[in-house]
């Protein structure tokens, strides 16, 4: 086996001739990644919005509108359509002040049965489908998706804690929607500032 050692001086786009032209190529490839990212920027537009109570920070989505809240506990709710985003804000007591999320929590490999169980009063058939941990804002986060029925919706949760505040963040659409959507959601939570 011969090994060919190439001058390290020479422009990885230099090309000989005959080879085509690598710097049209570039050229196009650019323009494309140009043209697709800024029409996708109009489509992905998002507006800020700040809690006057809380001091966090969101990112709504295009064409979401905000709409009056059903419970005392939440914080922010907008809607486009059957999809929505959901801010509740709970207080913790005091004596919960000195445990962090996972404390609060309990057991993660039993949370999701006793989730269903809870939540068959309130929903048709929850179905829990997976969780994980994650971070937003730097705050150790806890996330969850599960499914209802009628209509067909898939949401996703976030819990983070900050200090005796506990903030769920529950984005919602369609079932047939949400790999439309899981962007939309990505970008939401990647933006929330505490």
């Amino acid at each position: 086996m011969k090994l060919i050692n190439k001058p390290s001086n020479i422009n990885p786009i230099q090309r000989k001739k005959g080879q085509g032209k690598p710097l049209c190529v570039m050229k196009s490839m650019f323009l494309f990644i140009l043209i697709s990212a800024y029409s996708m920027a109009d489509s992905y537009s998002q507006s800020q919005w700040t809690s006057s109570n809380y001091g966090y920070t969101i990112e709504v989505p295009k064409d979401f509108k905000q709409t009056n809240a059903v419970s005392q506990n939440v914080d922010f709710k907008a809607v486009k359509g059957k999809s929505s985003i959901v801010v509740i804000v709970n207080t913790l007591p005091v004596e919960y002040a000195a445990y962090n999320i996972w404390e609060i929590l309990g057991d993660l490999e039993t949370f999701g049965d006793e989730w269903e169980l809870g939540a068959r009063e309130y929903m048709n058939n929850p179905q829990f489908l997976k969780y994980g941990k994650t971070k937003i804002d730097g705050k150790d986060t806890f996330w969850y998706d599960y499914t209802t029925d009628s209509p067909k919706i898939y949401s996703k949760t976030y819990q983070a804690q900050k200090g005796r505040i506990v903030y769920t963040f529950t984005l919602t659409s369609p079932s047939e929607d949400y790999n439309m959507y899981s962007s939309v959601w990505f970008r939401f939570k990647n933006n929330i500032k505490f």
